[in-house]
């Protein structure tokens, strides 16, 4: 029995990674002539605090959910054009987190400004802003978060890592300790707690310490039906994971359960997947299920059963075509 190869979750592994940019200073508002100073673009520069005592009308940004779940939060700030009638023209980034600067753009460029005047006139005027994002903690508190976050994915880097060259024994205390910073985490950081779990489970797996494998499995499946969809691979693998354990306890009729239980939601998965990459990757995973089982019905002498399977493995097999990743 082999482990299906452990779905990367780079997509928010990386999100959550990336460093926190942050900065200072807000709008600002009419200068007087002497505050004044026309740029080579043809607009007038104004200060932020000067900026902001024109500002009239000022839209707060929605909070990217992504953002939110990853646990992002800072500031941004834009360099902005306003029109002589005191629209945002145009709103460039100068510094912020990737996840929220699209946000900031997007309410920044519905503020309303009272007109800037030079010697009397309207002008077009530029000036930097900025839009802050907070989750309702303290700067101090969220420092300790990514410090706790970034412990957290530096020791299961090291764990996968482990995993990858066959070095069991060290995976197994790198992983390990990787459970333990994500206990650490927010409670939202349900993933990473999952994931902590496959990842000791599947050490555990390769050094014969079956019961305690299937104590990590059990684990992970559980963060997996309290967070994920019916439709998620990733439930689907934790059912192999479970199935797999109880395999090989020799708990035959569990084991069973969990591997139809596994193969039915990765169908399910499949279902719900436009893009033919990840219809691929969900089959070869079905594929990867269904040699356990097959193995599992033979042992019991199930054999209508395990050809039965074998069919459906047969046909899943010639629904895999080449793709690139996307």
């Amino acid at each position: 029995m082999i482990l299906h190869e452990l779905k990367c979750q780079c997509l928010l592994t990386l999100l959550v990674m990336v460093l926190l940019l942050s900065v200072p200073s807000w709008g600002q508002s009419g200068p007087s002539p002497d505050t004044a100073k026309q740029t080579d673009i043809g607009t007038t520069a104004v200060k932020p605090e000067q900026a902001e005592q024109n500002l009239i009308e000022k839209i707060a940004p929605v909070y990217p959910p992504l953002a939110k779940q990853v646990r992002i939060q800072g500031k941004v700030k834009l360099q902005v054009v306003i029109s002589k009638t005191g629209r945002v023209d145009s709103a460039n980034v100068v510094s912020g987190h990737p996840l929220l600067v699209q946000a900031a753009i997007n309410a920044v460029k519905q503020w309303q400004y009272k007109p800037f005047l030079a010697d009397g006139q309207p002008v077009a005027a530029s000036t930097e802003v900025e839009v802050p994002f907070s989750l309702g903690i303290s700067d101090a508190s969220y420092q300790a978060e990514q410090k706790s976050n970034d412990d957290y994915f530096k020791r299961q880097d090291e764990c996968r890592n482990l995993l990858k060259v066959q070095k069991y024994p060290g995976a197994e205390e790198s992983c390990k300790s990787a459970v333990e910073l994500a206990e650490k985490l927010p409670s939202e950081r349900q993933n990473e707690r999952r994931i902590a779990n496959e990842l000791t489970g599947e050490a555990l797996l390769h050094e014969k310490k079956f019961p305690e494998a299937l104590s990590f499995f059990k684990t992970e499946l559980a963060i997996g039906e309290a967070s994920l969809k019916p439709t998620d691979a990733e439930l689907g693998y934790a059912y192999h994971h479970v199935a797999l354990g109880y395999h090989a306890t020799g708990d035959l009729q569990q084991a069973q359960s969990y591997y139809e239980k596994s193969e039915a939601t990765l169908r399910a998965a499949r279902e719900h997947m436009d893009g033919d990459f990840f219809k691929n990757q969900y089959a070869k995973a079905i594929q990867s299920v269904l040699r356990d089982y097959i193995v599992l019905l033979q042992q019991t002498g199930q054999n209508d059963a395990a050809a039965k399977a074998q069919q459906r493995a047969d046909v899943i097999a010639g629904e895999i075509h080449p793709v690139k990743a996307p």
